[in-house]
């Protein structure tokens, strides 16, 4: 039986999941999607070409893998179309190549609309205003709107009126704004499905096949630990489980709890959006690392906030994921400090800080870890042993090769 591999970020995302992801889809069978929306954006460059995934997986790109994306999923149809038209411009051809849960629950405008409601007033979290949060609360309220629905005009009509009732009532009443039509949103919703139908499915049964036949799976995240509902800087966190622990129910196949787990950590820590930072920089050194390492969010735009490496939430993730092996992404961004810190206790809520002398010479490019600079091997043996965890990869550029 061949490894199957969780691919999960360790901090707030942002990691370069993307990248990597695409690395290694090359090496597998299949590539599984198991939670978070079109919130998620993952960059990958394909010879020189800039491409942004938020839900299609990034192993689309290898003609003999197959792309899955599980019921943990909260999927707006609408993104998916956007996002197989711009990949099917390039030649990339997604029918029969990709198959998603009939299981999955169904992200509307309606949601999208309620989320930047909320956002627009004095407690705003700081979410990309998509409406994955209001869509995850309709699926644990048990009113949400399920992809096998669309299979059943009268239960269909049914829910779906409720859920309109439920946030016109909101829109209008709470945040004095304009209600939805019924008819216009069931009209474009019926319209959607009639063109996403073909790519809906038993994931479940389809990885149980391939599993069973020798083939090897890669479950991919989205998000970071650190934005986990249940284990993340709650409130100021995504509304899903971002755990690999997460992937046998996402995935709908709970076989996929026995893989191994690639945490992705950068060499230095970013933010997007409200919440706690102990290690951010609010200073030069802080708008040196955002702009070396083009930190804009690749869904929203907005600039990133960073900071040092928090070491110790470094080690808390590597527990909580049960990860086996680390991929450290942007060393390269470090290149030219003279000085690099890292996190290594607090204080109160003051972070305590080992300083390394920079390297100060390029590794980007460099493919093996015995040619980079002896401090860079220095600052990645440190991290290994504070957390733990062996860091099998080291990211030192955007391209797939580096």
């Amino acid at each position: 039986m061949k490894k199957s591999l969780i691919l999960v970020g360790t901090q707030w995302g942002d990691e370069g999941k993307g990248k990597i992801v695409d690395f290694y889809s090359k090496k597998f069978d299949a590539v599984c999607r198991f939670q978070g929306g079109h919130n998620a954006g993952h960059t990958i460059y394909k010879e020189d070409e800039k491409f942004v995934l938020h839900l299609i997986p990034s192993g689309v790109f290898y003609d003999h893998v197959s792309c899955f994306i599980g019921q943990g999923v909260i999927l707006s149809i609408d993104s998916l179309l956007e996002e197989i038209k711009q990949l099917e411009e390039k030649g990339i051809e997604l029918e029969g190549k990709l198959r998603i849960s009939r299981y999955c629950s169904l992200l509307l405008p309606l949601h999208a609309k309620i989320d930047q409601l909320r956002e627009d007033n004095k407690n705003s979290i700081g979410t990309t205003r998509r409406g994955i949060g209001p869509a995850y609360e309709d699926k644990t309220a048990r009113r949400s709107i399920k992809a096998f629905d669309l299979e059943d005009k009268d239960l269909l009509e049914k829910k779906l009126r409720s859920l309109v009732e439920y946030y016109n009532f909101q829109i209008k009443n709470i945040h004095d704004s304009e209600p939805f039509s019924y008819d216009d949103v069931y009209k474009d919703l019926i319209e959607s499905y009639k063109q996403a139908s073909k790519y809906f499915g038993d994931v479940t049964d389809t990885l149980e096949n391939i599993y069973d036949e020798g083939g090897n799976i890669l479950y991919e995240g989205a998000q970071g630990t650190l934005l986990d509902v249940d284990y993340g800087t709650y409130p100021y966190v995504t509304s899903s489980n971002t755990l690999a622990t997460s992937v046998g129910i996402g995935s709908g196949f709970p076989k996929s709890i026995y893989s191994d787990v690639l945490g992705i950590a950068k060499a230095y820590t970013t933010r997007v959006g409200a919440g706690p930072f102990p290690t951010e920089l609010f200073c030069e050194t802080g708008e040196r690392i955002a702009k070396l390492g083009h930190e804009f969010g690749a869904t929203t735009g907005r600039p990133r906030r960073c900071g040092w490496l928090d070491l110790l939430a470094l080690k808390k993730a590597v527990f909580t994921n049960s990860v086996t092996d680390i991929c450290l992404t942007k060393l390269d961004i470090m290149d030219e400090f003279n000085s690099i810190e890292v996190c290594i206790d607090y204080q109160g809520n003051q972070p305590v800080y080992k300083t390394f002398e920079g390297w100060q010479s390029s590794t980007e490019g460099i493919t093996e870890f015995k040619n980079l600079p002896l401090k860079a091997q220095e600052y990645i043996n440190f991290i290994e042993d504070f957390v733990g965890c062996n860091i099998s990869i080291v990211s030192t550029g955007p391209s797939r090769e580096e």
